[in-house]
């Protein structure tokens, strides 16, 4: 499993792609190492609803395999402390279909060598869940993911530490109260 930037093919564009960048077919692309796939992870950011205040504020955690918006993995917290728990969806509609969304963060591609490779999801599904202290939130679990990404060597610091902060940006964006 290899690191690529975040910025790596990534434009300004509203799909976050780079215009020259072309689409790969959804069949196997031999690589110099064999087959050669790739799992891009985005922060997802979603309006606090019915108010939009910071606190409201939701992220959520997206794995696109293979450039495919329509392979994907939704990781977030679900509940209310001190019940939170871990959910995944797969193949979602594009975030920017679903209520309420804001903001997507590219955080990292990660290339590997097999289709099946989940060494990315299973280290999410590993990060602590806390449930003792009261104001933990979605924020807060997105904050230690990525913490637990960088210590695992599964994307860069520079890379975590840049996604964090556009996450705490759009987030302070909202109204404070």
């Amino acid at each position: 499993m290899g690191i690529v930037s975040s910025t790596t093919g990534r434009g300004e564009g509203d799909d976050g792609k780079d215009k020259t960048q072309q689409a790969q077919p959804d069949g196997d692309q031999d690589g110099l190492n064999g087959t050669s796939h790739s799992q891009t992870l985005w922060i997802l950011i979603f309006r606090g609803f019915p108010r939009d205040i910071q606190s409201a504020r939701v992220t959520e955690l997206c794995i696109v395999f293979d450039d495919n918006e329509n392979r994907n993995l939704t990781i977030r917290i679900k509940g209310q402390h001190p019940n939170f728990s871990v959910e995944e969806v797969w193949n979602q509609a594009p975030a920017r279909t679903r209520p309420h969304f804001y903001r997507r963060l590219a955080v990292a591609t990660v290339e590997t060598t097999s289709e099946l490779d989940m060494q990315l999801r299973d280290a999410i599904l590993g990060t602590h869940v806390n449930n003792t202290e009261s104001d933990w939130t979605c924020q807060s679990w997105v904050g230690d993911v990525v913490t637990t990404l960088q210590d695992a060597k599964l994307i860069t610091v520079e890379d975590g530490d840049n996604a964090l902060n556009g996450m705490v940006n759009y987030i302070a964006r909202a109204p404070w109260q």
